[in-house]
């Protein structure tokens, strides 16, 4: 008789422990579920880890259906829309918004990229990256120069994320006017765009102008305008 209650009472813990680990369970899934909706509705498993998730706990849910998984390391809620953006920014964090897509982000072109531009550090390389996405343009950037007008917006869906500024944008274009592989039309739009913009800076585009070497572009715009 000893035996079989100390049996029950044992059984019982047990069944007590599971019932526990199961509600713990439970509460971790809809804590890191709320923190990827705080973070627009995308996480790597990186960020996940940093905040006490195991990748175990991203497995579960993505069996469970409740987020998909939109490249290495990256997660998104399932109502989630597609972003190419935030997935490289998540993914490739070295990388830099530049040129059409950056123009596209800050408002100074309307023509949707087809395909993704973005600059990085000359010597940086990431096979996967074209793998991925074949149609991606990688432009190469001299050190001294990576960083000259780097800022931070918004992916369509509201990743924060790396991108040249428009003074920056500007003078890329000359560059690939230069060199004959800028879009004119685009170039077209962005050279109007910006100057009738109320937030123009004219003595930063001229200091960029300078660094890029296409000061005496510049003089041809800014001369006619």
């Amino acid at each position: 008789m000893a035996r079989l209650e100390m049996l029950r009472c044992t059984t019982k813990r047990a069944s007590c422990s599971v019932t526990k680990h199961r509600g713990c369970e439970t509460m971790k899934k809809d804590d890191l579920l709320d923190l990827m909706e705080r973070l627009g509705g995308r996480i790597t498993t990186k960020a996940a880890r940093d905040a006490g998730y195991p990748n175990s706990l991203l497995d579960l849910l993505l069996d469970e259906g409740a987020i998909k998984r939109e490249s290495r390391g990256v997660y998104a809620l399932v109502s989630v829309p597609l972003d190419d953006f935030a997935v490289l920014t998540l993914r490739w964090p070295r990388l830099v918004f530049s040129h059409g897509s950056a123009l596209y982000l800050l408002g100074l072109s309307d023509r949707v990229p087809i395909a993704l531009e973005v600059s990085c550090p000359r010597g940086y390389r990431s096979p996967a990256l074209i793998a991925e996405y074949p149609g991606t343009t990688v432009h190469n950037v001299a050190p001294k120069n990576f960083g000259l007008g780097l800022t931070r917006g918004l992916s369509p869906t509201g990743t924060p994320v790396a991108l040249y500024d428009a003074e920056r944008c500007f003078c890329d274009m000359l560059v690939q006017r230069r060199r004959g592989r800028a879009d004119l039309q685009l170039l077209s739009d962005v050279v109007n765009g910006y100057m009738r913009s109320e937030s123009r800076n004219l003595p930063k585009l001229a200091r960029y102008a300078d660094a890029l070497g296409v000061a005496d572009e510049l003089r041809v715009y800014t001369e006619v305008m």
